[in-house]
């Protein structure tokens, strides 16, 4: 049976009852065509609906949600006692029979407004693999799967026999678009993915819902070849690399992730640590034999001819024949990392199916709209909130942005931030050339020199790094100094790649010449 999410990406279930369920579920076989959705993703306080279903099972012409209970269960003069998922105890006068035909009709009721006419009959079962509830009258047998039916045969007798009792009970005839209908609709709210994270690979997996059009996009990526997806910084290219890499794979496809920035590979292999994709950076990349799928992130760095003979010998079939993905900001970024090509752009764009990403999810509204005044770039539009505002100094020497940064990392200290949260990100090539080796900060070590290539956060200390080294990253709070002259392409790409790396706040220390290009820019913006 398919199972949404994929078995291979449950992560860590805290419920053994359900984990053991859900490894039978994968290999059993009702004999006709069925999909079952499982919500080990599912955020207690969001999707109520869903999240309370355990296991939804849907067929050709039902809807069969199934309760598991693991451990012991007691019922003591009406009352259930029992312990969920999250390794909560609960006493309930409401029993697990109770809680299966409540999410069923609350599921029932949801669908018939989401899907007019829809006539697939629901009904709802409990498991308890690891003890037997005697017989009752608050349910019918068939409505229980007890310890005996713990092997695939056994369970699919048991999901057979209930499937038939309910379609006894509900005397519908089902038409045969349901099926595609509920499965088109429910799929994303199951089918979560891992969210890449900055922090150590030890802390727990964060799953996350994509916008309508990422997923679209992933579902494409099953059926369509070739794959070319532009989205402005913040949009979620980088984490839908990531997944379309990790489902390939697990397809049985050999597949390498690349692009040229060492540190973004590096929380890439980290999200795919436990799968066989190839995360290598460009630089090593290059000898790789060829792939079954190739899948390259901050795709507009190697659209040039030179890179464009690599890339075609990198997958099976070349990029005309061959199986691939690629991730591209229209916003180019010239002058950062590699050179691009409009031309080769173009061709490589033409040859495979398109998509859009509309949204930018990782920046708050405030500096969306602040870095599209400054820098006239598209980031599409903001899903992450309102957010503080964007803050600017104008110091005039090297001296005065030192000072400042110090007083903004005092504040920020104050304020309970992590040090650890906070980037400082210098516009000049080098780290030793920033004003920033000038603060206090540094010079007590509360603000260090990234490790080259390294996203690596240092306990107690902010991260001082260049455009090219963070290009691809982010953080929750970015202190951007340096910004000295904005006047050529390249100046002002490095300046777009700053503004769009915090998560939560944005703080610039802006020099005089480049304030008047700036102010020149926003009236042109303006207008």
């Amino acid at each position: 049976m398919k199972m949404i999410p994929a078995p291979e990406g449950f992560g860590r279930i805290q419920s053994a009852a359900e984990t053991r369920v859900a490894k039978l579920l994968a290999q059993a076989d009702l004999g006709e065509p069925a999909t079952c959705f499982y919500s080990v993703h599912l955020p207690r306080h969001e999707y109520k609906r869903m999240a309370e279903i355990d296991f939804l099972i849907v067929l050709k012409d039902l809807l069969l949600v199934l309760e598991v209970k693991g451990g012991r269960l007691s019922r003591v003069d009406g009352v259930w006692t029992f312990t969920d998922r999250y390794g909560v105890v609960h006493e309930k006068r409401e029993g697990p029979f109770e809680q299966a035909r409540g999410a069923m009709f609350a599921l029932q009721h949801d669908l018939e407004h989401r899907i007019p006419g829809l006539t697939a009959a629901c009904g709802a079962a409990v498991v308890t693999p690891d003890q037997l509830l005697d017989r009752d009258l608050e349910w019918d047998p068939v409505e229980y799967i007890g310890p005996a039916a713990m092997t695939v045969a056994g369970l699919e007798r048991a999901l057979t026999a209930a499937a038939s009792y309910w379609r006894r009970k509900s005397h519908r005839t089902a038409r045969e678009s349901d099926y595609r209908d509920v499965v088109s609709l429910l799929r994303p709210d199951f089918d979560r993915v891992p969210r890449l994270s900055l922090l150590a690979a030890t802390f727990e997996t964060d799953y996350v819902e994509l916008a309508r059009e990422q997923y679209d996009m992933l579902r494409g990526s099953e059926i369509n070849e070739r794959i070319f997806c532009t989205g402005g910084a913040g949009s979620g290219k980088t984490l839908l690399a990531v997944e379309t890499s990790r489902r390939a794979a697990r397809s049985g496809a050999s597949v390498l992730l690349t692009c040229r920035s060492q540190g973004v590979v590096e929380v890439m292999r980290r999200s795919l640590g436990d799968t066989d994709v190839i995360c290598r950076p460009w630089s090593e990349a290059t000898a790789t034999a060829p792939v079954d799928v190739l899948v390259v992130d901050e795709a507009q760095d190697l659209l040039n001819v030179d890179d464009w003979f690599t890339l075609d010998r990198l997958v099976e079939g070349g990029l005309r024949d061959g199986r691939w993905r690629m991730f591209s900001d229209p916003n180019n970024q010239t002058g950062i990392h590699g050179a691009f090509d409009p031309q080769v752009y173009a061709e490589v764009a033409a040859n495979a199916s398109r998509y859009q990403l509309p949204y930018n999810c990782r920046n708050t509204s405030a500096i969306v709209t602040q870095t599209q005044l400054m820098t006239g770039a598209d980031l599409g539009v903001a899903k992450a909130g309102q957010g503080p505002a964007v803050e600017y100094e104008r110091p005039d020497t090297d001296r005065d942005t030192a000072a400042l940064l110090d007083a903004r990392l005092k504040r920020l200290r104050h304020e309970e931030v992590d040090p650890a949260d906070i980037v400082v990100v210098t516009l000049r090539d080098t780290v030793g050339e920033s004003s920033a080796v000038h603060t206090r900060a540094y010079a007590n070590g509360r603000l260090t020199a990234a490790e080259k290539g390294s996203d690596a956060r240092t306990s107690g200390a902010a991260r001082l790094v260049t455009v090219r080294d963070f290009k691809g990253l982010e953080a929750p709070y970015v202190l951007v100094v340096d910004v000295d002259d904005v006047a050529t392409s390249t100046d002002r790409s490095k300046l777009y790649v700053a503004m769009t790396r915090p998560r939560i706040s944005l703080w610039l220390a802006v020099r005089p010449k480049a304030w008047r290009q700036l102010t020149d820019t926003l009236v042109r913006n303006r207008a």
